[in-house]
This record gives structure tokens, sequence and C-alpha cells, in this order.
């Protein structure tokens, strides 16, 4: 069983490891992550992770749509899931918690999944691959009033 923690005032322990793991893969997103929560975490509306014995596992965060638009917007931030522990439901656990969060509040929730590996991964969780956008991929609560 996969148990997500909301991170409220740290990040959390393990954290240097995970990020380890994405510099190693070429990916900024954990670099990123740490620089903003350290700047300014209030830009994050929530940041879970996924700990566990073996390590922290995973970790995503949820800020406002950065881009102007004509409906409120959240947008899903620096999603990460440790190589050793892909293929588990890790990253689809988050994800899905995150938009859950995010649709408390507004009915658009995006994703921006252009550099990434991972766009198939987006379209299996609900979420339309989108052009002309300053985000890869959305989800709307409700596609029939879209």
């Amino acid at each position: 069983m996969i148990q997500l923690v909301r991170i409220s005032d740290e990040l959390p322990e393990g954290f240097a490891a995970l990020r380890a793991a994405a510099d190693a893969e070429g990916f900024n997103a954990l670099r990123r992550l740490e620089a903003e929560w350290a700047a300014t975490p209030a830009l994050y509306a929530c940041l879970l992770a996924a700990p566990s014995p073996e390590g922290l596992l995973a970790i995503g965060g949820l800020t406002a749509e950065p881009e102007p638009q004509h409906e409120p917007a959240m947008r899903i931030r620096r999603p990460y899931v440790h190589p050793d522990a892909r293929r588990r439901g890790i990253g689809r656990t988050l994800v899905n918690a995150l938009v859950q969060e995010a649709l408390d509040s507004v009915w658009l929730v995006t994703v921006n999944a252009r550099n990434t590996l991972a766009p198939a991964f987006w379209t299996s969780l609900g979420f339309r691959a989108v052009a002309g956008r300053p985000w890869s991929h959305e989800f709307r609560a409700d596609y029939s009033a879209a």
C-alpha cells in the first residue's frame, strides 16, 4: 500500500537522495522544486510525498496555473518517482491525489509533460493532450462542459 504525506514545512527526509536520482537521469524537476520551496513555499498549494522504509519514493506538487487563463486552473508540478519505484502505481496514486486536491477548487488541472518521457502516462490518467497552450495536457472535471 502506498501512503502519501502532505509536506508543509521542510522537504521530507530522503529528498536529497531522490533529487540525486532525478539529477542522474537528467531531470532538473527536483532541483527546481528545492529552489522554489526554499524561496516561496507558499507557491505550492499542496506538496505530497511517498515515503517508505526504502527511502523517499516520489514527490509532486500543485500550484495555481502560472499562465493567465479565462478560468481558474491548477498545475501539477515537479512530479517524480524514483526509478526503482516505477511501475508500482506510485506515480498514478500521487497524480490522482493531486488531481483530487485540485478539483476541490477548480475544474481545470494542467501539466506540462512536453519534455518528459511520459506523455502516455498522463493520457492513461484521463488527461488530454492539447496544442497551443502553455501546458501539454489537461484534465477537466467535466469535459462535456468544455
